[in-house]
C-alpha cells in the first residue's frame, strides 16, 4: 500500500529569470591626479575596512593630489581612500629612472605587494641596482602604506612584469616577458625575442624558481591563474612551433596558454586565434565547475580556431574552456569602432564580467559612446550570452584598466581619464590623465517561488533572487512548528493547520545590508489527509470479483473518486492482478493510496535432477510465480544442512563447497509466502542422479 498527498487546485507560482543578477546602477566616482600624466593600473577593496587602494604610476611631482617629489621619470603611486572618498594616505615609490606599476596583491597583514617594472638604479626607494635594463620590481608596503622591503629581479637584458598573483601560502607568482639570456636571476636562455617569464618568490621576495617559455619570435605573458592541480600562464605569441612552443601561429599574434605544475614544469601548451592579431589579457577560473574563462582583444574574424565572427578592428573575445583547454564556446563583442579588453572578473554565480575601452557604438554595443574612448563593461551569462553592457566616460578619452567585484557584490572600475566634468565624470581634470575610478551598485531583488498548499503536505520554497547570497534565513510564520525557520536556500516546510501565513526570506550578500522579502502563503484545510486506506497488498486465490474500497473509518464526505482503471465509484471489483490506485479529492486537496494485487503462489518442484553438465536438468530449481517470500533448504540423509538460498532464480547445482556430492536422495524444505498470505512450508525428497 502506497499513499501520497498532493495539492489539487489553486496552484500559484511565479518564475523570474533573474539568476544572472540585476543591472548595475551608477553610484559615485573619484578622480585624483596632478598636472602631469597619472596612470591608474590596478584597484582593490580591502575586506577589513572596505577602503579602496588605487595604484599605478605617475609623472607628477608635488602637485595637487600628489604630495611627494618625483624621483626620476615615473614612480609607483598608491592612494588609499575610505568609502566616502576621503584619502587615508597616498605614497610614491621610485628610483632615478622609469618605474611603472602593473599589479597589486593584498597580503595577509593588511598591506600590499606592489609589482611592476623598473629601469632605475639604486636610488629613491629602490634598494638594489638594475640587473640590466628593466627588471621586475616588487615593493611590500604595510597597511599604512609604509615600505617594508623591495626586490629587483631580472636578467642581463630587459624584463617587464605584467601580472602577479598570491600562491595562497605566503608566496607569489610574478609573470611577464623577458629578453634576457641565462644570468643573474634568470635560469634559461632566450628562445627567440621576448619569452614568457614566470618567477616564484617567497614572502620575503627571495626567488624560489623561475621558468621561461617561448618560440622563435615574440611571446608576451600577461596573466597567471590557478586551476585543478595546474597553473595556467596566458599571453599572446606570434611564434611558430619552436623552442618549447608546440603549435604554429594561425596568422598574427594568437592567444597562447601554457599549463605548468607547482614546480614550473610544463604540462602542455595550446594556441587560440584567427588569421589576424589576437591578444590574450585575462584568465579566470570558472565558478562552480572546472575550467577557465579566457578573454582578450581580437582583430580576427571567424578563421583559425576562432568560430565567432567580428565587428571591426579590435573586439572583445572570450572563450570558455575545460581544464584541458578544450573550447566549449567562444564569443565576440564589438562595435563599429575599436575595442581593447583589459580585465575580467567572475561574479559569484559564475557569470563573466569583461571590461575595457571602446570608441564606437552599434554592433553588439547598445550603450553608445560619450566621446573619445570610454569604459565598456559587459556581463555575459554562463553560456556566454550577453546579459547587459554599459558605457562609462566623459567627453575625452577614458581608458579602463581594472575592475573589481566588491564585498557588497557591486563593481569597482578604474583606469585613467583625460576628461573633465562631462558624461559620467563629475570631477574636474587635474592635468592630463588622472586616476579615475567609480563604483557601480548591483541592487538586490529578492524573490522566492511558492504555491498554495494543503495542510500536512510538504511545501517547497524556491529562492529565485537575482543575487548569489552567502546566507539565507527563512521564517515560515508557523510558531507552533519545531522547524519554523531554515537557513537552506530552497527549504521545505509542512503546515499542520489551515490559514494564511506571511513567509519571509532574509538574504545576506557579502558586506551589504540584509534584504528581506515577505510573501503570503494560503494553506487549505485538508479533509482527505490520512483518510484513505485501501488495505494491505493481497493475493487473489480463486475468488471472483474481489471488491476494493476505502477502508478508513473516517472516510471524508463531499469528495470525488478516481481509480487508475478509469472508474469513479467508491469501490471497484477486480479479477486480475495488478496495482490499483484510488485518488480522493475534496475542494482543494487530493490524496491517493495504492494496493498491489497478485495471484496465489503456483509452483512446481522436481523430484530428481542430474547435474552432469549436459544442460538438461542440471540444476534443482523451484519454478513458479507468486512467491513473495522464498527460503529453500536442502539436507543430506544425516540431517545436515548443505544448501540454502533466498533467491528463487539461483537453484542448487549438486555441489557443496565447490565439490560434487554423491548420488543419493536428499530432503528439501521450502518456506514461502504469497502476497498478503501467511507463511507456509513444503517438505519433500529430491533424487540426485548422474
Amino acid at each position: 500500500m502506497k499513499k501520497k498527498i498532493t495539492l489539487f487546485t489553486f496552484i500559484f507560482s511565479v518564475f523570474l529569470g533573474l539568476s544572472q543578477g540585476s543591472y548595475p546602477v551608477w553610484d559615485k566616482d573619484y578622480a585624483w591626479g596632478g598636472d602631469q600624466n597619472d596612470y591608474l593600473m590596478d584597484i582593490h577593496q580591502n575586506k577589513k575596512d572596505y577602503a579602496i587602494l588605487s595604484a599605478g604610476h605617475t609623472y607628477t611631482s608635488g602637485n595637487q593630489d600628489f604630495s611627494g617629489l618625483n624621483k626620476g621619470h615615473t614612480d609607483f603611486w598608491v592612494l588609499k581612500s575610505d568609502t566616502a572618498g576621503v584619502v587615508l594616505y597616498e605614497k610614491s615609490f621610485g628610483g632615478d629612472s622609469i618605474d611603472q606599476l602593473a599589479a597589486i596583491i593584498p597580503t595577509g597583514d593588511g598591506g600590499y605587494i606592489l609589482a611592476g617594472s623598473s629601469a632605475s638604479g639604486m636610488s629613491g626607494e629602490k634598494s638594489q641596482s638594475s640587473k640590466g635594463g628593466y627588471d621586475f620590481w616588487v615593493v611590500k608596503i604595510d597597511e599604512n602604506g609604509n615600505k617594508q622591503w623591495d626586490k629587483s629581479i631580472g636578467g642581463s637584458d630587459d624584463d617587464y612584469l605584467t601580472c602577479a598573483v598570491a600562491d595562497g601560502g605566503g608566496g607569489y607568482y610574478l609573470g611577464g616577458y623577458s629578453f634576457s639570456n641565462a644570468g643573474e636571476d634568470k635560469s634559461d636562455n632566450s628562445y627567440g625575442d621576448e619569452d614568457f617569464w614566470m618567477v616564484k618568490i617567497n614572502d620575503s621576495g627571495t626567488v624560489i624558481w623561475d621558468v621561461s617559455f617561448g618560440g622563435d619570435t615574440t611571446d608576451i605573458l600577461t596573466n597567471v591563474q590557478f586551476g585543478s592541480n595546474q597553473i595556467w600562464l596566458g599571453g599572446y605569441s606570434i611564434s611558430d612551433s619552436s623552442g618549447n612552443k608546440t603549435e604554429d601561429s594561425y596568422g598574427g599574434f594568437d592567444f597562447w596558454i601554457v599549463s605548468i605544475d607547482d614546480n614550473g614544469n610544463k604540462n602542455w601548451d595550446k594556441n587560440f586565434g584567427g588569421k589576424e592579431d589576437d591578444f590574450l589579457e585575462e584568465i579566470r577560473p570558472r565558478n562552480h565547475s572546472d575550467g577557465f574563462w579566457i578573454a582578450g582583444t581580437t582583430n580576427s574574424k571567424s578563421t583559425g580556431n576562432k568560430s565567432s565572427g567580428g565587428y571591426n578592428n579590435g573586439d572583445f573575445w572570450i572563450l570558455n574552456v575545460d581544464d584541458s583547454a578544450i573550447v566549449k564556446f567562444d564569443r565576440t563583442f564589438g562595435s563599429n569602432g575599436s575595442e581593447t579588453l583589459k580585465d575580467m572578473e567572475i561574479s559569484p554565480e559564475g557569470s563573466a564580467i569583461i571590461a575595457g575601452y571602446s570608441n564606437g557604438s552599434g554592433g553588439s554595443k547598445i550603450s553608445g559612446n560619450n566621446g573619445g574612448f570610454d569604459n565598456w563593461i559587459i556581463k555575459v551569462d554562463t553560456n556566454g550570452i550577453k546579459f547587459w553592457d554599459y558605457n562609462y566616460g566623459g567627453a575625452a578619452n577614458d581608458t579602463l584598466q581594472a575592475i573589481f567585484i566588491k564585498c557588497d557584490r557591486g563593481i569597482l572600475a578604474g583606469g585613467y581619464s583625460e576628461s573633465s566634468i562631462s558624461g559620467d565624470r563629475t570631477h574636474l581634470n587635474r592635468g592630463v590623465n588622472d586616476y579615475w575610478l567609480y563604483e557601480l551598485s548591483v541592487p538586490t531583488h529578492p524573490w522566492f517561488r511558492i504555491s498554495d498548499v494543503c495542510s500536512g503536505v510538504p511545501l517547497s520554497f524556491f529562492d529565485e533572487s537575482d543575487v548569489w547570497p552567502d546566507k539565507w534565513l527563512w521564517d515560515f510564520d508557523d510558531p507552533t512548528s519545531a522547524q519554523n525557520t531554515s537557513e537552506d536556500q530552497h527549504p521545505v516546510h509542512t503546515y499542520s493547520q489551515a490559514g494564511l501565513y506571511m513567509v519571509s526570506m532574509m538574504i545576506k550578500e557579502g558586506c551589504q545590508d540584509d534584504t528581506t522579502l515577505t510573501r503570503e502563503v494560503r494553506v487549505w484545510d485538508n479533509t482527505v489527509l490520512g483518510n484513505i486506506d485501501l488495505g494491505r497488498d493481497f493475493s487473489i486465490c480463486g475468488q471472483p470479483n474481489v471488491e476494493i474500497y476505502n477502508q478508513h473509518i473516517n472516510a471524508p464526505d463531499r469528495v470525488t473518486y478516481a481509480w487508475n482503471t478509469g472508474e469513479t465509484t467508491e469501490s471497484i471489483f477486480i479479477e486480475n492482478k495488478g496495482q490499483y490506485t484510488l485518488t480522493v479529492t475534496d475542494q482543494h486537496c487530493s490524496a491517493a493510496d495504492s494496493v498491489l494485487v497478485d495471484t496465489c503462489p503456483d509452483f512446481r518442484i522436481p523430484d530428481a535432477f542430474s547435474p552432469n553438465n549436459d544442460d538438461i536438468n542440471d540444476v534443482f530449481k523451484v519454478r513458479g510465480v507468486g512467491l513473495y517470500e522464498f527460503d529453500l533448504l536442502i539436507f543430506n540423509r544425516w540431517g545436515q544442512l548443505i544448501y540454502r538460498s533466498h533467491n528463487q532464480e539461483e537453484g542448487w547445482d549438486g555441489k557443496v563447497n565447490g565439490r560434487d556430492v554423491q548420488v543419493d536422495v536428499y530432503v528439501y524444505k521450502l518456506i514461502y509466502r504469497g502476497l498478503g498470505l501467511s507463511r507456509r512450508e513444503k517438505v519433500g525428497k529430491i533424487a540426485l542422479v548422474r
